[in-house]
């Protein structure tokens, strides 16, 4: 399997800040009570060096890739750790189990796993275009964190490090990735993350949604999108089982903007009443 044509979205080329309509040049409220508990004594940022210290940092991602949760700073917030199964997912890394972060950018949580006592050379942070040296440099970790990172696009088959992974990850965690595609290829590359679990494992993330499931095009010309609901959500977990011969039980939930800690305006450049899809999909078998 190739993905040239759809890997990226089109809106994460060079883009100027003061056009970019999610481009914020101040996200010092982005740096929640976690994030700053994280900096200040994982990182060893001193709360009066925070804002200076996130702002020079989220320019050099922007620099990278334009990114709608680089430019509004809501990575900022830890996502994975809101999830209801975030103790379990801790628990199972503590007792050894590999953890792949999908579109893992600077891979913030990945250090927060490790701040609440996970071991880190089990945990892999995949993305298509490096920010790992970003992440380094935000966390101040690169002598002391074990993790391992991989620049590959998840529906290679020629990645060496990605083929080594296939059929050994219990916890594959995909936020803000699969809602960059339309129905079809969510469901290719939900198809490609089950090739690198096994009976027992799961897929956990977050994702752009909406109430009314339905393709939607950010701007004209652009490529259609798919919004899921919970209920397109299953059902395309559904199809993957179908497609895989694996089965997954899965549990999916609409969150506001407000709920993720981000502000409601963060979504206007969106189509009306955007949500965040979380979702928990358990192997079977």
């Amino acid at each position: 399997m190739t993905a040239t044509t759809y890997s990226e979205p089109e809106y994460a080329k060079s883009q100027d800040r003061a056009t970019a309509p999610f481009y914020h040049p101040n996200i010092e409220r982005r740096i929640v009570p976690e994030t700053q508990e994280l900096l200040e004594k994982y990182s060893h940022v001193p709360r009066e060096q925070q804002s200076e210290h996130v702002h020079k940092v989220r320019d050099q991602a922007w620099d990278i890739r334009a990114y709608p949760c680089i430019g509004l700073g809501s990575y900022l917030t830890p996502q994975l750790r809101r999830l209801p199964v975030y103790d379990d997912i801790l628990e199972r890394v503590k007792q050894g189990a590999v953890l792949m972060d999908v579109g893992t950018f600077v891979g913030h949580d990945l250090r927060r796993l490790v701040y609440d006592g996970a071991p880190s050379d089990k945990l892999y942070g995949i993305d298509i275009v490096s920010h790992f040296d970003v992440g380094y440099d935000f966390f101040r970790d690169r002598d002391r964190f074990g993790g391992h990172f991989i620049e590959a696009d998840i529906l290679s088959t020629s990645s060496p490090e990605l083929v080594a992974l296939k059929g050994g990850v219990d916890v594959v965690v995909v936020s803000q990735v699969l809602h960059q595609w339309d129905w079809d290829n969510q469901l290719r590359a939900a198809q490609a993350l089950t090739t690198f679990t096994r009976p027992g494992s799961m897929i956990v993330g977050n994702q752009i949604g909406n109430p009314e499931a339905q393709a939607i095009s950010l701007r004209p010309g652009s490529a259609a999108l798919w919004r899921h609901n919970p209920d397109t959500f299953a059902k395309m977990f559904e199809a993957v089982g179908d497609a895989t011969g694996t089965r997954w039980e899965t549990q999916a939930w609409l969150r506001t903007f407000e709920e993720m800690g981000w502000d409601a305006e963060d979504g206007a450049w969106m189509e009306p009443n955007v949500r965040v899809i979380e979702f928990v999909a358990k192997r079977i078998s």
